[in-house]
């Protein structure tokens, strides 16, 4: 009978192992040393940026506008924390972590996008 695993194979399986969980640690660390700015806008006109990089504790800030919007700053994160708005499609989108992701609230015409030096998103239209 033949054996489908011999000793030698881990001279293959080992330094793939190795190389392969090197590149997730690289990769890991150098996604997390990338500066994050938090782009706010209100009616198309850039109104606040925040540089998430440097965020080193949990923050409130009020927008204000018709619909009372806060959002929350964390250390990497950005979210709608409160809106007036009906359908609260921003305060479900969750936080915003990485650069190429937005929100937005249209009934209050505010959006909030975060930049960098490597977006995750291939292209945008607008």
């Amino acid at each position: 009978m033949r054996k489908l695993f011999h000793k030698k194979d881990l001279l293959i399986i080992l330094p793939v192992l190795l190389l392969a969980a090197g590149l997730l640690l690289w990769n890991s660390f150098h996604a997390s040393a990338q500066t994050v700015t938090a782009v706010v806008e209100e009616n198309g006109k850039i109104t606040h940026t925040y540089n998430l990089s440097q965020q080193t504790k949990t923050q409130t800030v009020n927008i204000g506008g018709s619909y009372h919007i806060r959002l929350l700053l964390e250390p990497g994160k950005i979210s709608f924390s409160h809106s007036d708005c009906p359908d609260q499609v921003c305060v479900r989108t969750g936080k915003l972590t990485k650069p190429g992701q937005a929100a937005v609230c249209l009934p209050a015409k505010v959006s909030v996008r975060l930049t960098g030096a490597k977006s995750e998103v291939d292209g945008t239209t607008g």
